[in-house]
């Protein structure tokens, strides 16, 4: 088993074999929506965020990685995964394989997308499933719907292209964990899952590809 309150950086798949079946109290986590995703709003086009996110085309890592997570749950447990609208029935149709799907959480952000604007609406959500291992029952009240609002993380704030803002992961692990529960996020990006789960007096376990968004994940929580 992995020591917790780490992050690892590498190949999410080869990492996770580390961890011992049934042994995760909640995954959370942001996986590559397979939409090929980069931004094209940037003055500076040799910044980061204006390179194609890794495995952004790569539907058999997903299918991979959807499988270990629910390897490592718990039973009656319970995962959060982040998705595109775009490409929602891929993952509707993997999730489905092994896991509960409780609900398809609509995350309403502070911004919309511009695509086509003469012949399209603006996309100003994203999907967010929350899935069971077995059935796990909710940690907290009130009981909220299946539309959430948050503001997405912009500007200056920004270390990640596909940041969450903290307050969003938050709900999600009070929702279903409890104090001194083991978090997990494969795709752990700048570390946000993490950081959430310690305000909450959580523990972790993340893992990234990106020898970069590792030091940073390590410098934010080093920073709590």
């Amino acid at each position: 088993m992995l020591d917790i309150d780490k992050i690892y950086c590498g190949d999410c798949i080869e990492l996770m074999k580390e961890i011992d079946d049934n042994s995760v109290d909640l995954i959370v986590t942001d996986p590559p929506y397979l939409i090929s995703y980069k931004t094209n709003y940037r003055i500076d086009k040799t910044h980061s965020f204006c390179s194609e996110i890794e495995n952004d085309n790569n539907p058999e890592m997903i299918m991979k990685y959807i499988q270990e997570c629910y390897r490592i749950l718990k039973p009656d447990s319970a995962m959060y995964l982040f998705c595109s609208p775009n490409t929602v029935e891929i993952f509707k149709n993997e999730l489905n394989k092994s896991f509960t799907i409780k609900n398809m959480i609509i995350w309403v952000k502070n911004n919309w997308t511009a695509g086509d604007l003469k012949g399209a609406f603006g996309k100003q959500y994203e999907i967010i499933f929350l899935v069971n291992k077995g059935r796990k029952l909710l940690q907290q009240s009130p009981r909220l719907t299946d539309v959430w609002f948050f503001d997405r993380v912009a500007g200056k704030k920004q270390l990640h292209q596909n940041e969450k803002p903290i307050d969003l992961l938050e709900r999600c692990i009070l929702y279903h964990s409890q104090k001194n529960d083991i978090v997990f996020d494969g795709m752990c990006g700048s570390g946000t899952t993490c950081i959430a789960a310690k305000n909450l007096n959580r523990h972790y376990i993340g893992m990234d590809i990106s020898e970069e968004y590792c030091k940073i994940s390590r410098t934010r929580l080093l920073e709590l």
